[in-house]
Protein backbone atom coordinates (compact mmCIF):
# COMPACT_ATOMS: atom_id res chain seq x y z
CA UNK A 1 0.00 0.00 0.00
CA UNK A 2 1.04 3.41 -0.68
CA UNK A 3 1.43 6.03 2.72
CA UNK A 4 -1.02 8.50 3.57
CA UNK A 5 0.61 11.37 2.92
CA UNK A 6 0.88 10.29 -0.65
CA UNK A 7 -2.70 9.28 -1.15
CA UNK A 8 -3.09 13.02 -0.04
CA UNK A 9 -0.48 14.42 -2.45
CA UNK A 10 -2.34 13.00 -5.26
CA UNK A 11 -5.88 14.00 -4.11
CA UNK A 12 -4.73 17.41 -3.88
CA UNK A 13 -3.16 17.35 -7.63
CA UNK A 14 -5.87 15.61 -9.25
CA UNK A 15 -8.22 18.46 -8.13
CA UNK A 16 -5.62 20.97 -9.02
CA UNK A 17 -5.62 19.47 -12.38
CA UNK A 18 -9.67 18.87 -12.73
CA UNK A 19 -9.61 15.00 -12.11
CA UNK A 20 -13.27 13.59 -11.90
CA UNK A 21 -11.85 10.37 -10.80
CA UNK A 22 -8.65 9.10 -9.78
CA UNK A 23 -7.99 5.15 -9.25
CA UNK A 24 -5.23 3.21 -7.45
CA UNK A 25 -4.34 0.15 -9.50
CA UNK A 26 -1.82 -2.63 -9.32
CA UNK A 27 0.61 -3.62 -6.18
CA UNK A 28 -0.20 -0.30 -4.70
CA UNK A 29 -3.20 -1.96 -3.88
CA UNK A 30 -1.96 -4.80 -1.67
CA UNK A 31 -1.74 -3.72 1.70
CA UNK A 32 0.13 -6.77 2.79
CA UNK A 33 3.77 -5.37 1.16
CA UNK A 34 5.17 -2.18 0.35
CA UNK A 35 4.91 -1.36 -3.48
CA UNK A 36 7.90 -0.11 -5.56
CA UNK A 37 5.82 2.09 -7.26
CA UNK A 38 2.20 3.78 -7.46
CA UNK A 39 -0.08 3.21 -10.30
CA UNK A 40 -2.51 5.68 -10.64
CA UNK A 41 -5.72 6.14 -13.05
CA UNK A 42 -7.15 8.82 -13.90
CA UNK A 43 -10.16 10.31 -15.53
CA UNK A 44 -11.22 14.20 -16.32
CA UNK A 45 -7.73 15.91 -16.90
CA UNK A 46 -7.65 17.53 -19.77
CA UNK A 47 -5.66 16.06 -22.75
CA UNK A 48 -3.71 19.71 -22.80
CA UNK A 49 -2.62 18.74 -19.10
CA UNK A 50 -2.81 15.48 -18.90
CA UNK A 51 1.45 15.53 -19.09
CA UNK A 52 1.82 18.38 -16.76
CA UNK A 53 -0.17 16.55 -13.83
CA UNK A 54 1.98 13.19 -14.48
CA UNK A 55 5.29 15.48 -14.37
CA UNK A 56 3.25 16.99 -11.05
CA UNK A 57 2.89 13.29 -9.34
CA UNK A 58 6.28 12.60 -10.01
CA UNK A 59 8.22 15.36 -8.08
CA UNK A 60 5.64 15.31 -5.29
CA UNK A 61 5.65 11.60 -4.32
CA UNK A 62 7.96 9.19 -2.47
CA UNK A 63 7.87 6.56 -5.90
CA UNK A 64 7.69 6.27 -9.39
CA UNK A 65 4.18 6.80 -10.83
CA UNK A 66 2.73 5.31 -13.59
CA UNK A 67 -0.64 6.89 -14.73
CA UNK A 68 -3.38 5.52 -17.13
CA UNK A 69 -6.17 7.58 -18.87
CA UNK A 70 -9.13 6.43 -17.42
CA UNK A 71 -11.08 8.16 -20.75
CA UNK A 72 -9.05 6.22 -23.28
CA UNK A 73 -11.13 3.13 -23.20
CA UNK A 74 -9.29 -0.21 -23.82
CA UNK A 75 -9.33 -3.85 -21.90
CA UNK A 76 -6.72 -2.86 -19.63
CA UNK A 77 -9.01 0.42 -18.67
CA UNK A 78 -11.96 -1.30 -18.24
CA UNK A 79 -9.85 -4.11 -15.64
CA UNK A 80 -8.88 -0.94 -13.63
CA UNK A 81 -11.89 0.75 -13.37
CA UNK A 82 -13.73 -2.40 -12.47
CA UNK A 83 -10.68 -3.93 -9.78
CA UNK A 84 -9.20 -0.57 -8.53
CA UNK A 85 -9.49 1.40 -5.70
CA UNK A 86 -10.92 4.52 -5.74
CA UNK A 87 -9.01 7.28 -4.18
CA UNK A 88 -11.12 10.33 -5.31
CA UNK A 89 -14.52 10.77 -7.37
Amino acid sequence: MISKADKSRIVDLGKQFRATRIVLFGSSTQSDRESRDIDIAVEGVPDRLFFKFYGALIAALSKPVDLVDLGRESPFTRLIARDGVALYG
